[in-house]
């Protein structure tokens, strides 16, 4: 199926076939959680949608959704296939033509264009743009995420800094301290706050492990080495996800990790600075990429594989990775989007660095949702 972008002003009727469990733009719409797939229908220049589910999710759709139209599958027979319920629907709203997102089931669109409904998929869909700026209740739902991520961090560096050290390795009741218990106290934590690790385990990486970006960690955990610590908690049931990045050392850390440390946590203040309404993302990110240039280090503006190899930051919401991407494009920031500014540099001789707060964008400035304070050496 070809992908095409279709004016706003010309928009057609929108289906959406999916479960809303893990498709953010479905539940956006909807408020409906399902982990199984239901039918829903946007009619954008009639301010009308149509939710229609089974009869066992009838009655919990009509209370808890936001749709003004739900309907059950049992209204159009028995045993009915989803592709028939759809085609009805159409011709009951005397629709030809639809829009529908790009990984909408190929078998449905070949069975609705059979019966001479067009079928027209584009890139994006009308409610990832929507989630881009959040409201008062979506900031108020990542203020809470972003609570207990920080709870949930004070624990972990907690255990760091009251851990003893015997041959380099950390020791806690007489047992090495590990990745995989740090991660277990984050993790119980985070349960205790209401909050799940839907996004993956979370990351407790260390010494030269810590120079993968995205390395969970595991084994031991070592004195006077970098402890990347990156935490991203979704509220269990209002969905919402906060994101968080701190590295700490137990004891005094060597000067080159210093020096990254001091490199990394200069390039977020700079960018921090910058972010306000009509900032573009490539400014902020050129801006990080040159306080890390200047400090002598490679990123991957100039296409290098060490030193900054990630772009400067992501939106966060339903989903932990969203729009806008803090990267090299021209998007505009806008008030109440709630991105990150996570700069980071990373050698495999060495180990990693990285810094991650998340702020919301104002007209003047930026709000910065991240209290937790930045402190490279932990010790007793």
């Amino acid at each position: 199926m070809a992908v095409k972008n279709k004016p706003n002003t010309k928009a057609k009727p929108l289906l959406m076939v999916s479960e809303s469990m893990r498709n953010a733009d479905l539940y956006y719409a909807t408020r409906f959680l399902a982990a199984d797939p239901f039918i829903y229908l946007r009619f954008p220049h009639e301010g009308k949608d149509i939710l229609i589910v089974s009869q066992m999710e009838y009655e919990r759709a009509r209370k808890e959704s936001v749709v003004n139209g739900v309907r059950s599958s049992l209204d159009y027979g028995y045993d009915i296939k989803t592709e028939e319920i759809i085609i009805k629907v159409l011709q009951d709203e005397h629709v030809k033509t639809i829009e529908v997102p790009k990984y909408f089931p190929l078998y449905t669109a070949e069975a609705l264009r059979k019966k001479g409904i067009e079928v027209v998929p584009v890139e994006e869909v009308i409610m990832t743009k929507e989630r881009e700026r959040k409201d008062e209740q979506e900031i108020n739902y990542i203020w809470k995420a972003q609570r207990a991520c920080e709870h949930a961090m004070e624990i972990a560096i907690a255990h760091i800094k009251s851990s003893s050290v015997k041959d380099n390795l950390l020791m806690e009741n007489r047992e090495i301290l590990t990745s995989e218990r740090i991660k277990a106290y984050i993790e119980h934590a985070l349960i205790d706050s209401g909050c799940t690790c839907d996004g993956g385990e979370p990351i407790v990486a260390c010494g030269k492990s810590a120079a993968d970006p995205h390395f969970t960690g595991s084994g031991p955990i070592f004195a006077y080495e970098p402890i990347i610590i990156d935490i991203f908690p979704r509220l269990k049931l209002e969905r919402y996800y906060a994101d968080m990045t701190r590295t700490v050392v137990k004891g005094e850390p060597e000067k080159e990790i210093e020096e990254m440390y001091e490199a990394v946590k200069h390039a977020q203040d700079a960018a921090l600075a910058l972010v306000k309404e009509g900032v573009m993302c490539k400014e902020v990110h050129n801006l990080v990429c040159d306080v890390i240039e200047e400090r002598g280090y490679e990123t991957i503006r100039k296409g290098s594989k060490k030193g900054l190899v990630h772009f400067t930051g992501h939106g966060v919401g339903l989903d932990l990775h969203e729009n806008p991407k803090v990267g090299d494009n021209d998007y505009e920031l806008r008030r109440g989007n709630v991105i990150t500014i996570e700069p980071g540099l990373y050698d495999s001789e060495v180990g990693g660095v990285r810094l991650e707060d998340m702020v919301l964008v104002l007209k003047n400035g930026c709000e910065n949702l991240t209290r937790f304070e930045k402190k490279l050496s932990r010790d007793s």
